[in-house]
């Protein structure tokens, strides 16, 4: 059995997502919450297969609860849903770690479908989604500095430009003296921002926050 957690705002397309998951053999939803603070809890305790989010949620949007989500259960599959064809959103969304992102038009018989694709481990995108993340594909091309830029203000942390190229610089392993080099700054000048660094990360190892950086950018960041 498919367990589903439904997260929308609006009573009534809720009801009505809720009636067509439970007229299926195999799923059933199991709870659901109308904001996203409520919505935390409620997976927290339920801990289904399948989380169907309406994206723009009180409280806590829908793209800091899946970070939330993914880094305490990534074996729960995150689906959003939204009625914007915002490709920012879009991205952001995937980004954070979800599963999936549909619209809310999208028909009853495929949406079913989506869900048992999820639930078998398949990246679920509805037509529209897949159109304008094409065209995001097509028109840039994200580079390593650009993509950790992203994942960070995707997690409240904001770097300035210039403590993103130091950033990229050690996480291809260049020394503070290279670093220093590469940009035309002094070696106490990068050691300073490197000192910022530690204190935005809350990390007080160099190690560590290059190990922190390089996972944030190895997995499906091209998106």
């Amino acid at each position: 059995m498919i367990e589903v957690i439904l997260v929308e705002g609006q009573r009534l397309l809720r009801e009505g997502i809720k009636g067509l998951i439970d007229q299926e053999e195999d799923m059933s939803v199991i709870g659901m919450a109308d904001t996203g603070e409520e919505s935390l809890r409620l997976i927290e305790e339920k801990q289904p297969d399948i989380v169907l989010m309406d994206i723009h949620m009180r409280n806590i949007d829908g793209i800091k609860g899946t970070i939330y989500l993914k880094e305490k259960f990534p074996a729960i599959k995150v689906i959003f849903i939204t009625s914007f064809s915002d490709e920012d959103l879009i991205v952001s969304g995937l980004n954070a770690g979800a599963d999936g992102f549909l619209f809310k038009d999208l028909n009853a018989k495929k949406l079913i479908q989506l869900i048992r694709d999820a639930y078998n481990g398949e990246m679920v995108l509805s037509g529209e989604v897949a159109r304008i993340l094409a065209r995001k594909i097509r028109d840039s091309q994200f580079s390593q500095k650009q993509v950790l830029g992203r994942k960070l203000d995707n997690r409240c942390i904001y770097l300035s430009e210039r403590e993103l190229d130091i950033a990229n610089l050690m996480m291809e392993g260049k020394s503070n003296k290279i670093i220093a080099q590469h940009l035309f700054l002094s070696e106490g000048t990068v050691k300073n921002y490197i000192s910022e660094l530690y204190n935005k990360m809350n990390i007080r190892s160099r190690s560590k926050v290059i190990d922190y950086f390089r996972g944030l950018t190895s997995s499906d960041e091209h998106s």
